[in-house]
């Protein structure tokens, strides 16, 4: 039982951690969207050039994007990294486009990119679901919190349990089998023998009354 638990508790405390991991990343999914809700939009990049790290086996691709003119204003182009290739040496060819979920703020920031399609924009609605996504994943943490603690000490405390009662169990059967003995009184000594009385000589005068 207790290489169940040693077994067992190891594989418990990563999935604890990969719980609380997930549970970060959806608040910190939450407060990107929060932070961009009702200012950011989804802009096509094309690649203009690949740079590479000349201490690392890595490139990048760098993407041109034109924000669009907002009201008297002026179009603006400016230039985000996409995804980073490692090898050796790393693959220089990247996509002709990417999709760029581009926050207005100043200076505009690029907080998502990939193929062109799959970038959605920050809405209402989105946010809302991010909300629940992370409510679902603070209770799958608690709850995994709850279970992990029930079993980090409830293991140890029925093993301690099993083993007192097979103990007692194995006393019980060593006394059952262990012949009975009837506590019988000892029995007397042996009285000595009477001594014999020699027979009279008939020459011995008899004796006076």
């Amino acid at each position: 039982m207790w290489v169940v638990f040693a077994l067992l508790l190891v594989p418990g405390i990563v999935v604890l951690g990969l719980l609380g991991g997930l549970k970060d990343a959806s608040a910190e999914l939450l407060a990107q969207s929060e932070d961009a809700v009702g200012r950011n939009v989804v802009l096509t990049g094309t690649l203009v050039d690949v740079e590479t790290n000349s201490g690392m086996p890595v490139n990048t691709g760098i993407y041109e994007v034109t924000i669009p003119a907002d009201e008297g204003g002026a179009a603006e182009t400016v230039t985000f990294g996409g995804d980073d290739h490692w090898g050796f040496p790393p693959d220089p060819d990247h996509p002709a486009e990417l999709s760029f979920l581009v926050v207005l703020d100043d200076p505009p920031r690029a907080a998502a990119h990939g193929p062109v399609g799959s970038v959605e924009p920050v809405t209402e609605a989105s946010v809302q679901a991010d909300r629940e996504a992370l409510a679902t994943d603070e209770a799958l943490w608690v709850g995994g919190i709850v279970v992990f603690w029930l079993f980090a000490l409830g293991m140890p405390a029925l093993g301690i349990v099993l083993a007192v009662r097979r103990r007692r169990a194995k006393q019980a059967a060593r006394a059952a089998s262990a012949p009975a003995t009837a506590a019988w009184p000892s029995p007397a000594p042996a009285s000595a023998p009477a001594p014999s009385l020699a027979p009279l000589d008939s020459r011995l005068p008899p004796p006076r009354i």
